[in-house]
């Protein structure tokens, strides 16, 4: 077990900003809020939205890649780029060793709602726990040789970034993979889900948005500092540090402030103590869909607009039935934000008549539409 330390700050701030004074407070001063780690092992705390820092405790760890809570807020996990797992149940004042990874890469790792620890190395490779981390096995194989973050996204599903910007997607709770879109980037450190929305950060500060699952991303805004090594939500705005210690907040990734500093070299990882986990699995609400009615109707050769709102982003894919029930025709699914859409669609091969269109979102038929074809 780790008994937390008192350590003095190794550097004055380079920004305008009050020297801290590194103090351990009681653990009942502490309020809910983020974690910085350094890789001389000094875990830091901030109750205050990573305006202040404090030293919470002093782990005998050189290689953090990040810190999550898992059912509560005093349930904290800490995985090591060389495989070692901790916890700590006191909200980050003690900690011990509870099992560790085989593997020398470790670069990132999740909590899903039913407790599983999630865990991806930089070549790839995917381990999961299901006992707290005392124990891991390989679940899967990413293509790609220098991953860098691992997120649980909009809808459930699962998000893995490499430096170089692939974006990659799992619907099956990260047995299965696929690359989704891609960033256009060469030093990406993270990627963060901030409600339904998706962003990247780089290495040099750049922030990227996406609003449609992954599949399309675009520059947003920057940060006036370079070496960012981490990325977090907390109180529903993103947070990220520099590896000399700065900590900076944006709503929306556009304009970020300067907020505090860690006044420590070689900060490595953020955390928030927001549990991850509920101990029973949790399945989003699907995306509520308006409809509109579909035009031209009736439509001359069998070409239309289908028109729809979404409330969130979601996976649509529209079905054509006719008038005894069966299927006769299918509209590749289409990864789309939050907002209005028209999808065009001529199906092959149709014939005068009326037809039913109903409309799948996120593997859920939702809602139907009559149209009228005529040849």
């Amino acid at each position: 077990m780790f008994a937390p330390t008192s350590r003095p700050a190794r550097r004055a701030s380079s920004l305008a900003v009050p020297a801290l004074t590194l103090v351990l407070l009681a653990p009942s001063v502490f309020a809910a809020g983020l974690f910085g780690i350094v890789d001389t092992g000094e875990l830091y705390q901030s109750s205050d939205g990573g305006a202040s820092w404090a030293i919470r405790a002093t782990l005998a760890v050189h290689d953090a890649v990040g810190l999550a809570a898992s059912s509560s807020a005093s349930n904290l996990t800490i995985l090591t780029r060389s495989g070692s797992v901790y916890q700590s149940e006191d909200g980050g004042l003690s900690w011990s060793g509870v099992g560790a990874i085989t593997a020398s890469d470790v670069a990132a790792f999740t909590i899903l709602p039913d407790s599983k620890i999630l865990a991806l190395t930089a070549s790839g490779t995917l381990y999961q726990s299901a006992d707290g981390g005392a124990s891991f096995t390989g679940l899967a194989a990413l293509t790609s040789s220098n991953c860098v973050s691992l997120i649980r996204g909009p809808l459930g599903r699962l998000y893995a970034l490499a430096r170089t910007g692939e974006v990659y997607q799992s619907d099956t709770n990260g047995a299965s993979w696929t690359v989704v879109g891609s960033v256009a980037v060469s030093n990406a450190v993270a990627i963060q889900r901030k409600a339904a929305e998706l962003f990247v950060l780089t290495e040099t500060g750049e922030a990227y948005r996406s609003l449609d699952c992954g599949v399309s991303w675009v520059p947003v805004g920057a940060v006036t500092a370079s070496n960012l090594s981490a990325m977090v939500v907390s109180g529903g705005s993103l947070v990220v540090g520099a590896r000399t210690g700065e900590v900076y907040q944006s709503a929306t990734g556009t304009v970020w402030a300067p907020l505090g500093v860690v006044n420590q070299l070689n900060l490595v990882a953020l955390g928030s103590d927001e549990p991850m986990a509920t101990g029973v699995q949790v399945k989003d609400t699907p995306p509520r869909l308006a409809i509109g009615a579909p035009y031209p109707n009736p439509a001359p050769g069998g070409a239309g607009t289908f028109p729809f709102r979404l409330d969130r982003p979601a996976e649509v894919r529209l079905e054509l039935y006719d008038v005894q029930g069966r299927l006769v025709a299918s509209r590749a699914r289409a990864s789309l934000h939050e907002g209005a859409h028209g999808l065009a669609w001529a199906p092959k091969g149709l014939g005068t008549g009326r037809y039913l269109v109903r409309y799948v979102v996120s593997g859920r038929q939702t809602a139907a539409a009559s149209w009228v074809v005529l040849r």
